[in-house]
């Protein structure tokens, strides 16, 4: 893109309005004046594409010209179509929905065969919304569908959604969009941008000028986008392999069954930050809150949660969380319950007698310190739970045995803290060796090398053998969350490190990059959530799109976060050396090689997320604050690809401190905007 200061002021006016609009109360996307300035914005493509003949370079031509479609396409949305919601009753046909107070007709009529509640096995928690719908006209049906997340109801120019179901599951209510034109043209943008990205990125690792390293690294992203403390004397609790017996019996926690080892876990992080406690495992903690609360009260340390803690213990100590006994409902399905819930009618006297008594008589046995009738007690449970969580159809809510004791290796292993620490220490100890030889004017040794990339394969080996297990306790891809997607990152920022380092004969500085950009993210991971829980994905996070969309915009911030670093070493060392211009280029041409492949992968992320928002609640773009703020990163960082237009960012120097400053909106797109709300705060 040319036009130079032209262009350069509608580009970064254009990123200040969005940057404002996120930050008031009353957004303003929809005022003329900014529709103006899209309009602006699209003519200074437009102008560029004649001025510069751009169509001599097809690739090029086609990211100006899927920019402009883009553009059209959402006009096109925002001026022809119709958004609204129709409320269905089960065999009782309609043919208008709502806009506002206003009634649209539509070309046929919509009828409800029949809606269901899809639940986790032998859970409450819901896996599915599901309605049953045929369309018809005078008579005749057009069409029989099936809604569901993830999966809309398309005929014609319309598309029907799930919104919200009756309480008696005899009706719900669809969201109705009406998009002749819109979609179609902003998807044709998409598809036309992809391509002629990708024909860009293959251009330039295909060109003999490019390094070695770069092209290693663009070949691995080609193949990744497919109170008061007590004194420990002074507690009591069960011994170690007892206590251990109490962690192995399941539990409905978190909307799913899990190990009680998972509650203890999670119970013990919710009350000190972490899981153990004055040298007390998981279960230790929890068995102590159990049969000894008086000697464990007072010693809760998470003090800035004072409310939610006192709520979590006195849920625990009425028995209300302890939901260990799964009963089979006379409908044939299968609800778990605590010893101290209203237990159904259909219970055999034996079985109610089991359930009220079997946690008393547990009681009983550690007062008498009877620790073989106590595990024994505990196997009896387990009996009991394989025996009756087996629903009448035959299916059971237990996970596998693989899965059950994965699930504990998992919670042995999963330190994450140690990790950070360990990742972080050597990452800053070779970062600082490497600046002081580079300032002294002399290479770093090999041996330093060897054993920097060591340590980055053994932290990047442990954390793929994390997410493995996460991946098989979970039953998903583990990248629905904030901690499984900064786990992710960190497992990213190892990987891109050690095939650079490899392909550059093991540098110092990219190691460091790498481990000090992995120990980071699972720092952050670890403050945000002592111990993530595993639980069942929301539906509408229950799609192929979500593991795409989350893994390449992660690599877009792996590449971001080495530039980052690469750029603070290079300003480092030229304080340090004011003769080190050669290799401050040489840094510099390491991050130019990494910022095309990043602004792909955000631009391919986004347009991903757009896809999977359209299909999920029939809007593509929303301007919700992380939508936006995404667009401003993806802008900010664009901005250096365009040499005509911001020369001076071709000063190697000048590229440093721009990376250094262009992640301040990394921060804000992935951590900040959660202060701003909307669909994405987490």
């Amino acid at each position: 893109m040319k036009n130079n200061k032209t262009s350069l002021t509608i580009w970064i006016l254009t990123i200040i309005v969005l940057t404002i609009s996120t930050l008031v109360k009353t957004p303003f996307y929809d005022k003329w004046w900014f529709v103006a300035l899209l309009f602006v914005f699209a003519a200074m493509f437009l102008i560029n594409i004649f001025k510069e003949k751009i169509w001599k370079n097809p690739a090029v031509f086609g990211v100006h010209v899927s920019v402009l479609l883009i553009l059209l396409g959402g006009l096109l949305t925002f001026t022809t179509s119709q958004n609204g919601n129709v409320h269905l009753t089960e065999n009782e046909p309609v043919n208008t929905f709502s806009v506002g107070e206003n009634q649209v007709q539509m070309p046929f009529y919509v009828n409800l065969k029949k809606f269901d509640v899809v639940y986790y096995p032998g859970t409450m928690s819901h896996a599915d919304y599901v309605s049953y719908v045929e369309l018809s006209d005078n008579g005749s049906i057009l069409k029989e569908d099936i809604i569901s997340m993830n999966n809309i109801m398309k005929y014609n120019s319309f598309r029907f959604f799930n919104e919200d179901f009756d309480e008696d599951l005899k009706g719900c209510t669809l969201t109705v969009q009406h998009d002749p034109w819109g979609i179609l043209v902003t998807y044709i943008g998409y598809v036309l941008f992809i391509i002629s990205m990708l024909v860009i990125f293959v251009k330039k690792i295909t060109k003999k000028s490019m390094s070695n390293p770069m092209k290693g690294l663009s070949i691995l992203l080609i193949m990744m986008t497919m109170g008061s403390v007590a004194n420990a004397g002074e507690l009591r609790t069960l011994p170690k392999d007892v206590a251990a017996e109490l962690g192995d019996i399941y539990i409905y926690n978190s909307g799913r069954i899990a190990p009680m080892q998972t509650f203890a876990k999670d119970f013990a992080c919710k009350l000190y930050g972490k899981p153990t406690y004055q040298g007390y495992t998981s279960e230790q903690v929890l068995a102590g809150w159990m049969f000894y609360p008086a000697y464990w009260k007072g010693t809760e340390r998470q003090k800035s949660k004072r409310d939610e803690i006192k709520h979590l213990v006195e849920s625990f100590q009425t028995g209300a969380m302890t939901k260990i006994f799964p009963c089979q409902m006379p409908d044939g399905t299968v609800k778990w319950f605590s010893p101290n819930d209203d237990l159904p009618e259909n219970l055999s006297e034996d079985e109610w007698v089991f359930i009220r008594k079997s946690t008393s008589y547990l009681n009983e046995l550690v007062v008498r310190q009877d620790y073989a009738a106590f595990a024994e007690t505990l196997q009896k449970i387990k009996v009991y739970q394989k025996k009756n969580a087996v629903a009448a159809d035959g299916t059971t809510s237990l996970p596998s045995d693989f899965r059950f004791k994965t699930e504990k290796i998992y919670n042995v292993w999963s330190k994450y803290n140690y990790v950070a620490y360990f990742s972080l220490f050597f990452g800053i100890v070779f970062f600082v060796l490497y600046c002081v030889f580079t300032a002294i004017g002399r290479q770093t040794t090999k041996t330093l090398s060897s054993i920097t990339l060591s340590i980055n394969w053994i932290i990047f080996a442990f954390l793929t053998f994390l997410i493995i297990l996460r991946w098989i306790v979970a039953g998903h891809i583990p990248l629905a969350r904030s901690a499984e997607t900064q786990h992710f990152m960190a497992w990213v920022s190892l990987l891109i490190a050690g095939v650079m380092a490899l392909k550059r004969n093991g540098r110092v500085n990219t190691v460091a990059t790498g481990l000090i950009v992995s120990g980071l993210m699972m720092l952050v991971s670890v403050m945000s959530s002592a111990n993530p829980k595993i639980t069942p994905l929301m539906p509408v996070l229950s799609s192929p799109l979500l593991g795409l969309h989350v893994a390449i915009i992660m690599v877009a911030y792996a590449l971001l976060a080495f530039m980052l670093i690469n750029g603070l070493a290079a300003v480092i060392v030229r304080i340090c050396n004011k003769d080190s211009q050669l290799e401050i280029e040489r840094m510099a041409e390491v991050s130019r090689g990494m910022l095309f492949p990043a602004v792909m992968c955000l631009a391919f992320g986004i347009i991903i997320g757009s896809v999977w928002a359209n299909i999920s609640w029939g809007n593509y773009w929303a301007w919700d604050p992380k939508e936006t703020w995404s667009l401003i990163t993806l802008m900010i960082y664009a901005t250096a690809l365009f040499k005509d237009m911001a020369p001076g960012l071709q000063k190697p120097l000048n590229f440093h401190i721009f990376n250094i400053l262009a992640f301040l909106s990394v921060l804000m797109t992935y951590f900040g905007v959660n202060l701003l709300g909307g669909m994405h705060a987490y």
